[in-house]
Parts: structure tokens; sequence; C-alpha cells
């Protein structure tokens, strides 16, 4: 172009110096004519330097992103705005074959409701089936023109990209300017073309960061690295029928991963039996584990079958380990050892073939240091010993977590596929939940249950008891230690075995609670005592709480005297 302007200058000025007009006339409507287009061609190389220099910019951008939602948000952003379409939407191809849209945007980048309900879903499956793309500058005057996605929604201008990662297609881009047709710059769907393999291995990256490990155990969520080397450990050793004992904070998932590794063994197809230990009165246990006979205790009317027995040939999980009473845990020791159990009221041994997992909230070494757990019965458990890290040491795990309990609500509550903001993933992982994985499934049950139109924009923790941070944690295991070792008073010594006695171990919790708070008042509170610090003086209870626990005190045992008198003191 540039040479054609040049020889046209050139022989008009040998033109002009002949003074031939006829032939200058020709000659300059020739000129005007390379010069329009000149003019367009640096309009049209203006733009495609705009357009890769936006790509390059958006794919600094899109490189340190991390997490599949930002990932698809960036990409899908990026491709709507070198298009110009009117909006996009992102979908990933699930497992089972069917697809799935995981970011759905306008021009503006606000976020798109049910968008399901607004592409065709025929030119998405020709995309996919094909691994080719699908532009046309009129769906309404073509192949896809007697489709009923594309009549009801009118559309004319439409694009569908396959993001293909080696030789599979994963998922795909949609763009779509409804209602007018011819509206697809065809330089910028090559720009973007060229520049969907980049942005396929991108998604492909966020994907895999955001997929649970597999080589562990199935069915645990988790790709932290700590979790993951214990799941890994406990994935080696599942076959083999050694016990096992899991350590870790309430709701860390010990139950979860309990089940688990019962469902990767031999054991399998056989009965899982949980056993929580602390939900079991004492007087009960016994007859809970092994089975009683008819007759062996008031009220044992008929053979009753205990939870050894009904885990024969499986799994017997022993949840709260540490909150069972010493003088259980002599019994259970002993069924243990022998491999054998014999009812409540019964001579007759029983052989028992079950695998024992069990799981305990505090530190087995501290359990026994403080009376908690017998040593010997640890040894025989501990075999293997797994510990789960609080969620507050995994927040890597926050999205991913969350991602699937918002799937399993959705089945749930028959709710329509349901997605995290920006925000609301940022407060979650800025959280140090004190309830573990627990706190979050909850959290997340009541945010699907508010969410519009499937979206999650603000997430509180108004479930949660104040009190019940991470500080607090101590208190209560503190409150635990405390009752454990009034309940094994009981048993060494009947004459405790009282309502006075409950009402002396109601005075303990209140004395610990008020050693971990700020205040009396809101001691009181916590308790669910308020009426009684509104209606007299706290401190005059107080002072009665602590002498009635005086008048008990020696019976208790040394520690707990020494505890109790600290307390008084302060």
């Amino acid at each position: 172009m540039a040479i054609d302007l040049v020889d046209l200058i050139t022989e008009a000025e040998r033109v002009l110096r002949r003074g031939d007009a006829s032939r200058a006339v020709v000659l300059l409507s020739r000129l005007r004519r390379v010069a329009s287009r000149a003019s367009a061609e640096v309009v049209t190389l203006e733009a495609d330097v705009d357009r890769y220099r936006d790509i390059l910019a958006r794919t600094l951008e899109v490189t340190v992103t991390q997490g599949l939602e930002p990932v698809a948000t960036q990409v899908l952003d990026g491709v709507v705005a070198i298009v110009q379409a009117h909006r996009g939407f992102l979908g990933l191809v699930n497992p089972d074959g069917t697809w799935s849209v995981q970011v759905a945007r306008g021009t503006g980048g606000e976020e798109l409701a049910d968008p399901d309900a607004l592409l065709s879903t025929s030119i998405v499956s020709d995309c996919l089936a094909t691994g080719e793309p699908v532009v046309t500058q009129d769906a309404g005057d073509g192949d896809f023109a007697s489709q009923a996605s594309v009549i009801r929604l009118e559309l004319r201008s439409v694009a569908c990209l396959p993001l293909v990662r080696g030789g599979r297609t994963e998922g795909f881009i949609y763009l779509d300017n409804p209602l007018a047709q011819g509206l697809f710059d065809d330089a910028a769907l090559a720009a973007v073309q060229a520049w969907l393999p980049f942005l396929s291995a991108c998604v492909a990256r966020a994907i895999a960061a955001d997929t649970p490990a597999t080589d562990g155990l199935p069915g645990v969520v988790t790709r932290s690295p700590r979790m993951r080397a214990e799941l890994q450990e406990l994935g080696r050793i599942a076959r083999f029928d050694v016990s096992v004992l899991i350590t870790g904070e309430t709701g860390t998932g010990k139950s979860l991963v309990a089940q688990r590794l019962h469902a990767a063994s031999g054991r399998k197809n056989r009965p899982f039996v949980h056993v929580n230990c602390g939900a079991i009165p004492e007087s009960l246990i016994e007859g809970e584990l092994f089975g009683a006979e008819a007759g062996a205790y008031t009220g044992a009317s008929a053979r009753r079958v205990g939870k050894f027995e009904a885990a024969d040939g499986g799994t017997l999980f022993l949840d709260e380990l540490d909150t069972m009473p010493l003088s259980c845990q002599v019994k259970l020791l002993v069924a243990l050892q022998e491999r054998q159990i014999q009812r409540l009221g019964s001579a007759k041994t029983i052989p028992i073939d079950v695998r024992v997992i069990a799981a305990m909230g505090s530190d087995p070494s501290k359990a026994i240091d403080e009376g908690q757990l017998r040593e010997d019965l640890y040894y025989r458990l501990a075999v293997f010993v797994a510990h789960l890290p609080p969620l507050r040491e995994r927040l890597d795990d926050v999205p991913l977590l969350a991602r699937h309990f918002l799937t399993e609500s959705a089945q749930r509550y028959s709710l329509p596929p349901l997605s995290l903001s920006e925000e609301a993933l940022d407060t979650l992982v800025g959280h140090t939940w004190p309830g573990n994985v627990r706190e979050l499934a909850n959290t997340l049950d009541r945010a699907a249950l508010l969410a519009r139109d499937g979206r999650i924009t603000h997430v509180d923790f108004r479930g949660r008891r104040t009190s019940r941070s991470v500080e607090t944690v101590g208190l209560l295991d503190g409150l635990e230690r405390l009752a454990r070792r009034f309940v094994d008073a009981m048993d060494t010594q009947p004459r405790l075995r009282s309502l006075e006695s409950a009402e002396v171990f109601r005075s303990m919790v209140l004395l610990q609670v008020i050693r971990a708070q700020a205040g009396r008042v809101e001691a009181f509170e916590w308790l669910g005592l308020g009426a009684q610090v509104r209606n007299r003086n706290h401190h005059r209870v107080v002072k009665r709480e602590v002498a009635r626990l005086h008048s008990v005190a020696s019976t208790l045992g040394e520690r707990v005297s020494d505890a109790l008198l600290d307390a008084s003191e302060r």
C-alpha cells in the first residue's frame, strides 16, 4: 500500500509538470482511494495494537490469579471485553459428561442470574461434541434456527469457543449479542481464538488446584499438605486390621475420616458402628458396648446385643474416647486384649472380630498425665495415630470445602447451583473457624438458604456464640476435664451420686467460667443465669456458690480442692 501511494504521487507530479489536467483528475481520484484504504488500514492496525495490548495485560492478570472462580471470571471478562459481546458465559464439563456454567457476566462485569436459561444448549452441545468453535452472525437464519432455545432467546450473533487441553474439551466460552446480527468482529474473534490455548491452560491449572487429592482416603475434601500427608498414610494402612487413634479438635472431621478408613478396608461390606462415648451414662456404657442378658439389671427385660457384637466383622468407632470413665476403660482394654467379650449377666465369652478406630479431641499425652486416659489402653489402640489439623491451620481448604458444601446444600434443598462472590469468599478465608469444618458447613448451609438467584454475596456468623472463640477453646477443654474428674470421683465415692452433688458440679462449672471470663456478669450470662444477676447482687451469688463448694471440696480430691480454692480467691 505504501509503495502504491508513492508511485501515484510521483506520477501525479510528472502529469502536473506537463499540464495534463484530465490525467491529473484521474490520478487524484486514484490517490484519494488509496489514501482512504491506507487510513482504514491504519485504524485497523491501531485497533489490533490496542487489542493485543489489552490481551497482554489480561494475560498477566490471569497468570497471577488463584482459585477456579476468580480465574474463570478474569478469563471471561477479558474475552467479553475484546470481542465486545453483550453477555459471556464460561462453563466446564463435569466428570459425568454433563456441563455447567461457572461464571456468567455482562459487558459491564455484572453477574447474570439464572445463566442456564440465557444461552443456547444446542449451540453449546455442538461445540463440545466437535471440539470446534461455533460462530454464527445470525443464529435465527442458519443451522440452529429451528432450535427451541435459539427461538426463545431470539438469538442472532453467537460464538461458542471450546476450552481444549491435551486434546480433551474441558469447557467452553459462550458469547452473544442478542437481537442484532453481524456484531462480532472477525479480527477480534481471531485474536481470542489465538489466545484460547493459554486460557485453557490457566483454567485447567485452577481446576487442578481446586481438586482434592485422590491419593489418600477417597471422599475427604482437602488440598492441605498436612492433611494430605495424614490421609496418604491412612490410605496405606487402611487394608490392614490395625487399631487407629484419630486426634483433632471438635469439628475437624474425625468421624468422616473413620468412615472413609472403613470404606477403604477389606471390611467395607460389613457394619460400621459409631459409639459416642461421652453421650452414654457410665451406668449404661458397659451394657451398650458388651450387651446384656435379660434381668442383668433393672429394666433389662430381654437380651440386648452390644456394639461389639453389632460391629462383628466390621469396624467399631469409639468417638470421644477421652470422655469414657476410667472404670469402663479397664473393661474395654480387656476386651481388646482377649478379643472376646461377656454380656452383662452372663459367664459365657463371645469371640469378636472387630477393627477398632478411636477418636479424641484432646492430646493423648496430656490426657494420660491428667488421668483421663489409661496409658495401657492408649498403647493398645494407638498402633497408628493420625492427627487432623484444625481448619484455621489449613485455610487453603476453605474455598474447596465451601464449593463442596454449597453443592451439597443445593442438592439437599433443591436449590439452583450456588456460587460465592469474591467478597464472601474473602470473608470465609479471613475467619478463624473455632468450630472447624462443622462450623463452615453450617455457615454455608444458612447462607445457601438466604441466597438470591444462586449467588451468595454476604456471609455472617450470627449463629455462633461470640464466647466460643479460639481463645476460649481452652475454657471448654477445662470444663470437659472438670466433668470427667467429677465423674471419676463419683465412681469411687458413691455418696457423691446425689442431686446435691450435681448442684456442686454446676457450681464448679460456674467457677471455671468466672475464671475464664473478664467479668462475672458475662460469666452468668454465658451460663444462662442472667436473671439471677439482674435480681440480686452477683457478688453475693458467687460467694454463696463458693461456700457451698468448700463444704464438699475435701471429698473430691486434693487437685479439685486446690482448683476451687484458687477460684474463690479471685
